[in-house]
């Protein structure tokens, strides 16, 4: 005979491990901790934005305008809030993964798209899947309009007015970057890095960089880029599983006293375990990458690369063993980051092996058949070529180092993909002028399909809202007065003025607008059609009695 009891003994009451809440009210959660994320990030927006500070554990405090770094430093205590936070914050990660900048407008989008979508599902029975057909179908019809409108970046002019906007209207900087890409091309590699002095300087360098970063984020400072000065380089495309095939390596650089960059086909992790924990303790300063490309691309690029820096390339186990100094090549100094290396000034490089290679690629560009072969070609004829651009950013604090630091990346980042994919007319006129292409669309039997459609519509008139706020104006007079113009006419919130924008140089990257609505879109359209959310339940941290531990608990924010 069963009992009222339970397997534990206790009364039939029933219990979660976990916290779960469904329905309007889960939605409502998520909602609140997107709002303190985006009306954080928004406050950045635009050339009259407002800074943010953030504090920083034991180190001075952190201000700047850069929407991913304010993103990725708000938490809530509340885990059910928090969990919105997140999914946002991955729509601004997933724009700053692609092209580098519009992490503000992706977070003004997506909040836009998920407030709109929430309210709708509280109307009445939608089908949630259609609802987020209808809003994705959207994104790709701005997208294709985006793309329609888009101008070339053909003028260094251009490529300033791109790099002012990034930079809120600081023409001297987006002078300087453009005379960079001018003295470097549009393929040349500019590293950023702080000034011991107020002022900016720049620095051009011969130097090498791989489309490769470090194995491990171990190897550098919180994912931040690693700098070896002086360094050696061992080169081969044989797969490293154990230290032993390594430790002639390891053993020259350690009688040197130099570190070492190892660049492999491959290395195994227990490996890879063994040289953290080596590079950590400072035994010899070490890294791992991965070479660039597969198959015979990869052989390629690894001869020109030893080529570049006076080594020799080891193509087996075999020769790892018999390694001799000469083996390895020299550069004053290699910055690894994430997702690329750069190898600056190589010594006791053979000019003539390097111009013979050169020779050989430009042969092998005049035969090219494929628009793809040819850019591969080109990009390694400017690697053999390479010089590289240092900017040393100045000011007269670690606060102001650190802001401008933040503008000037996002600056470059603008330029990249504006030289690439052109750009459209700035302060959120371009996402206006795309209400058009959605009214255009076909009419459809599906009602959630249309109402997908208004709610991204809606969603388009937030970036120019927003900026007309930040600017201290009326914003919706503003957008009144651009939604009744056409083309690239738009409000300078620099200058408070309405006026063709393009014509000033206020322009945005093509590719950085469509990946800001492309992700909003996908996080937000997920975040209006959820129905249940888990989280842990919340624990309280003991924390012992001794005055010493109870401090530095109150430090941490414990």
């Amino acid at each position: 005979m069963l009992s009222r009891l339970g397997r534990s003994g206790r009364t039939g009451v029933r219990s979660f491990a976990k916290d779960i809440r469904f329905g309007a009210e889960a939605r409502c959660l998520l909602m609140q901790g997107v709002n303190v994320l985006a009306n954080a990030v928004a406050t950045t927006l635009g050339p009259k934005g407002r800074n943010v500070l953030i504090e920083q554990l034991l180190i001075s405090p952190r201000i700047t305008k850069d929407g991913i770094t304010v993103a990725h430093n708000v938490q809530l205590r509340n885990r059910r809030q928090d969990m919105g936070v997140q999914l946002l914050r991955q729509a601004t990660n997933n724009t700053n993964n692609q092209v580098g900048d519009g992490t503000t407008t992706a977070t003004i989008l997506a909040r836009g798209i998920a407030c709109q979508g929430m309210h709708v599902l509280r109307q009445g029975q939608v089908n949630v899947q259609l609802l987020r057909e209808g809003i994705l179908e959207g994104s790709r019809t701005v997208c294709e309009a985006l793309g329609e409108m888009s101008q070339s970046v053909d003028t260094i002019g251009q490529v300033e007015a791109v790099a002012k906007v990034a930079l809120n209207g600081d023409e001297r900087l987006a002078e300087l970057i453009g005379d960079v890409i001018l003295e470097l091309g549009e393929d040349g590699v500019i590293l950023l890095k702080e000034s011991h002095t107020p002022f900016d300087e720049v620095k051009i360098q011969e130097g090498v960089t791989l489309a490769s970063g470090y194995c491990s984020p171990f190897f550098a400072k919180k994912g931040g880029a690693l700098e070896l000065e002086n360094c050696l380089l061992l080169l081969t495309l044989a797969k490293i599983d154990h230290v032993e095939q390594i430790l002639p390596a390891l053993e020259l650089a350690r009688l040197k006293e130099r570190p070492l960059l190892i660049v492999a086909k491959s290395f195994s992790s227990d490996l890879l375990k063994i040289l953290v924990l080596n590079h950590l303790q400072g035994l010899v300063q070490v890294c791992a990458v991965k070479a660039p490309s597969f198959g015979e691309e990869q052989c390629e690029e690894m001869e020109d690369l030893a080529i570049a820096t006076g080594g020799h390339l080891l193509e087996d186990a075999s020769r790892l063993a018999d390694l001799r100094e000469e083996d390895l090549g020299e550069v004053l100094e290699a910055v690894v980051e994430a997702k690329e290396t750069h190898l600056l000034q190589p010594i006791n490089v053979n000019e003539e092996q390097v111009q013979s290679r050169i020779q050989h690629i430009r042969e092998l560009i005049d035969e090219a058949f494929t628009d793809e072969e040819l850019d591969k070609l080109k990009t390694r004829l400017g690697r053999l070529q390479g010089h590289l651009a240092t900017i040393f950013v100045g000011g007269t604090s670690d606060l102001e180092v650190s802001e401008r630091k933040d503008r000037f990346n996002d600056a470059l980042h603008a330029v990249r993909v504006a030289m690439s994919e052109g750009v459209v007319p700035g302060g959120g006129t371009a996402y206006l002028r795309c209400i058009p292409a959605l009214d255009g669309l076909p009419p459809t039997e599906i009602m959630e399909h249309q109402v997908g459609r208004e709610i991204v519509k809606d969603a388009l008139k937030l970036p120019c809202y927003t900026i007309a706020r930040n600017a201290g104006v009326d914003p919706n007079v503003v957008l009144r007065r651009v939604l009744e113009g056409s083309g690239s006419y738009g409000y300078d919130a620099a200058a408070g003025e309405f006026e063709d924008l393009v014509l000033r140089g206020i322009v945005d990257p093509t590719k950085v607008m469509q990946s800001a609505m492309t992700a909003a879109a996908g996080i937000a359209s997920l975040l209006a059609t959820t129905e249940v959310l888990i989280t842990n339940q919340p624990t309280k941290l003991k924390i012992p009695k001794n005055q010493v531990t109870r401090d530095l608990a109150k430090l941490v924010g414990m």
